[in-house]
């Protein structure tokens, strides 16, 4: 029968599209294999680090993942983080948080990381199974895709990150709602059973990344795949027909889903909330990058780039980076990157061409194309939102795919040719496994990760910004001077590119005032944290940053103002802009004011002996004294023997006695 993927009889296609009772032990040594090869692979991704890109967001900074007692499921299934809805990916994340009074942030990465890595093996396995009942049951083909899936560098993003969470979460359950709808098309007994699993399975998917709503597009392409129908004729239309007539009605409440779920990841990639549900856990204005505008054709061919681009890096992964830029617009329009551009729009054109006019001999291109094409979809950019053109965990699900055309002409092949085949396959596994080895020391930590970036871009804003805040981060940790003059200059390096490129970011002023402060270069330091401020006027410590600096240049009244904003921005940092304020209060002689920020003080913190004392001077200076010998004897309840205040009571008793 034409149109089938093989030129098999019908009758052994049926008997091969039966499963098979049991499982052979070449089967379960190739599931072993797997395994040994995602522990091998990924060995030394657990100690690996906190990244500065979205780790914070997710993790570090995420009371619904670190503060258990105030926010459960409700806030979990109610918030929007990083303008993205996925609460199944974000309750993932809970069930690892710890307490690790050793670590940075008081918690350790490696719970997160070792579970990413177990659910890449799960997908791994799951591949597996997908590709063995696909292909009827052809146990080299599925261990060869998987084997590459399991390996290849382009993947490490998704498994090493964090973050990525979401991608390895979201192919769980897709890849198991699509082993699930092929056993509800092949089951006899309980076939609506197996329908209704791969529906919740697939709802799981969507709440885990909102990418997965492609998932009912994939079910019809699996459909038209195995379908076996005397009445489907030869031609691709023929085929598609008998696969909408049969299919699309226990698949709509799919598209349903699909079509809820489109809408919201929609409206909450453009800052907006879907129909008042839910709540952001910040502002969007404060997440949303567009890159543009573009026209409509830059859009189509940007998309068309992405594909051709993944394509080639699924073959040689080289010159890989956690971040891929735009170029400069003028060279998407005019420069040697348009006709990249034009160059993937025709390649586009005649790979789509040439997989249709496949499909009157196999069904094979146009299941792996379709496939990689609709896995890729949403993530080629028709719309430009964020910074990057490409992103390497986009491939996660979309290489199954690609792997399996050589794998299946390996397969095909005679012996001889088979064997030399199998040895460059071996050769390419092991190379991808080395590659994602290295791969992983990249996302080690914040430093490393913006490291292999700038090595590739090197006057990139967004890699020098966040890799100079990174070393100034640490440089207030340092354990010596001499590192911590080491770490500033770095930072320093990284902050003047960054400005370099016209920066809006206010955390770079912030950081460069503030390193500047510390070497007491307090003019330019002031001017550093005046752009800062300007650029971000609702952030409380760029205002506490810029009083310290005021103080010291004797801008007294300044630093006064700059204090109250702060406070009023940054209520959490009260204890340290009250005790800074009270002092500036006596130095100025503004007593009262001093005495009501100390009393404040008292009631924040009461075993901090220093505020007692500073109340008691401020009281003196009222000509309080019965109210500064209680404050005075406080101090002494808090710290016996300390000579200042011995000395004070003593002065205050003599004027009592000699009044």
């Amino acid at each position: 029968m034409r149109g089938n993927l093989l030129t098999e009889s019908k009758t052994n296609r049926a008997e091969d599209l039966k499963p098979r009772n049991g499982l052979n032990k070449y089967f379960l040594i190739s599931a072993a294999i797997l395994i040994i090869l995602v522990v091998i692979a990924y060995s030394g991704a657990g100690k690996n680090n906190f990244v500065g890109w979205d780790d914070n967001d997710y993790v570090v900074n995420n009371p619904l993942v670190r503060n258990e007692k105030s926010s459960g499921l409700k806030e979990i299934f109610s918030t929007v983080v990083s303008l993205n809805y996925h609460p199944v990916t974000i309750l993932s994340l809970r069930l690892n948080n710890n307490t690790c009074n050793d670590c940075p942030d008081g918690i350790a990465s490696k719970p997160f990381i070792i579970n990413n890595i177990i659910l890449h093996l799960l997908n791994t396995i799951l591949v597996f199974i997908l590709v063995y009942v696909l292909f009827r049951n052809n146990l080299l083909l599925a261990f060869l895709v998987a084997a590459i899936f399991a390996v290849h560098p382009m993947h490490v993003e998704s498994v090493a990150w964090i973050s990525g969470r979401k991608d390895v979460l979201n192919s769980f359950f897709f890849l198991s709602g699509l082993i699930s709808y092929i056993i509800y098309i092949k089951a006899e007994k309980s076939k609506y059973l197996w329908l209704l699993l791969a529906f919740i399975l697939f709802i799981l998917a969507c709440l885990s990344k909102a990418t997965a709503v492609v998932f009912p597009v994939i079910l019809l392409l699996i459909d038209y795949f195995i379908i076996d129908d005397e009445s489907a004729g030869s031609s691709f239309r023929d085929v598609l027909k008998s696969v909408f007539n049969r299919r699309i009605l226990p698949l709509l409440p799919f598209f349903a889903v699909s079509l809820f779920f489109g809408l919201m990841a929609a409206h909450l990639q453009n800052g907006q909330n879907f129909l008042g549900m839910l709540k952001f856990s910040k502002a969007p204005e404060d997440v949303v990058n567009i890159v543009g505008p573009f026209s409509v054709l830059q859009r189509i061919q940007i998309a068309c780039y992405g594909f051709f681009v993944y394509f080639l890096k699924f073959f040689i992964p080289l010159n890989q980076s956690p971040f891929y830029p735009y170029p400069d617009l003028n060279e998407i329009s005019h420069g040697y990157f348009a006709l990249f551009l034009w160059i993937s729009l025709l390649a586009m054109l005649v790979t789509v061409t040439a997989v249709i006019i496949s499909t009157r001999k196999t069904r094979l291109y146009i299941f792996c194309f379709g496939f990689y094409l609709v896995t890729l979809a949403l993530t080629l950019h028709f719309v430009s939102v964020g910074k990057a053109i490409i992103a390497e965990r986009y491939t996660y699900l979309p290489y199954i795919s690609l792997a399996v055309i050589p794998a299946w002409f390996i397969t095909r092949s005679g012996e001889k040719t088979k064997r030399l085949f199998l040895i460059i396959s071996g050769i390419f596994i092991i190379t991808m496994l080395i590659l994602t080895r290295n791969q992983i020391r990249v996302w080690h930590d914040t430093g490393s990760l913006w490291t292999q970036v700038i090595e590739k871009y090197p006057d990139l804003e967004l890699a020098r910004r966040a890799r100079g805040k990174y070393y100034y981060m640490l440089s207030a940790h340092a354990k010596n001077i001499k590192e911590k003059e080491a770490l500033e200059n770095r930072a320093i390096a990284d902050f003047n590119v960054a400005i370099g490129a016209k920066t809006a970011s206010p955390d770079v002023y912030e950081g460069m005032g503030v390193i500047l402060q510390s070497r007491k270069e307090l003019k330019k330091a002031l001017q550093f944290l005046d752009v800062a401020v300007k650029l971000n006027p609702q952030k409380g410590r760029t205002y506490y940053n810029r009083a310290m600096v005021h103080d010291q240049l004797n801008q007294k009244d300044e630093a006064i103002t700059d204090y109250e904003s702060a406070l009023r921005l940054s209520p959490d940092m009260s204890l340290e802009i009250l005790k800074n304020r009270s002092v500036l209060y006596i130095e100025t002689g503004r007593f009262d004011k001093a005495i009501s920020d100390l009393d404040e003080l008292v009631k924040i913190d009461g075993r901090d002996f220093s505020n007692y004392y500073n109340r008691a001077f401020a009281k003196v200076m009222l000509k309080d004294y019965e109210g500064a010998v209680i404050d005075y004897k406080i101090v002494l309840l808090l710290n016996p023997g300390d000579k200042a205040t011995i000395e004070q009571l003593r002065v205050l008793q003599e004027y009592r006695n000699k009044k």
